[in-house]
């Protein structure tokens, strides 16, 4: 079952898109933000994800853990690689 590059239904709306599975967190992007939604409040239908209520604010915390872990490509290595502004991305 692949949870990574869906989105993620709360409540019948869509609430974000899956981008990582980190320590049985389900690492989901909301807007500008990044939550982690344990898996056993995740369920799949085959098409989409479907969360249950959780400990939202547990949630940001171990998602700014994973964030914090995983490694962060700056502007500068983007430009280096050819990507980013003057470069037609």
């Amino acid at each position: 079952m692949d949870l990574i590059c869906r989105f993620v239904y709360r409540n019948g709306m869509e609430y974000g898109e899956s981008i990582d599975v980190f320590e049985n967190y389900l690492i989901v992007k909301v807007f500008d933000k990044f939550v982690a939604v344990p898996m056993e409040r995740v369920f799949f239908d085959g098409e989409k994800i479907i969360i249950d209520d959780f400990d939202e604010k547990k949630g940001l915390e171990i998602a700014n853990k994973w964030l914090s872990r995983s490694k962060a490509v700056s502007d500068e290595e983007l430009r280096a690689f050819g990507f980013g502004e003057g470069n037609g991305v």
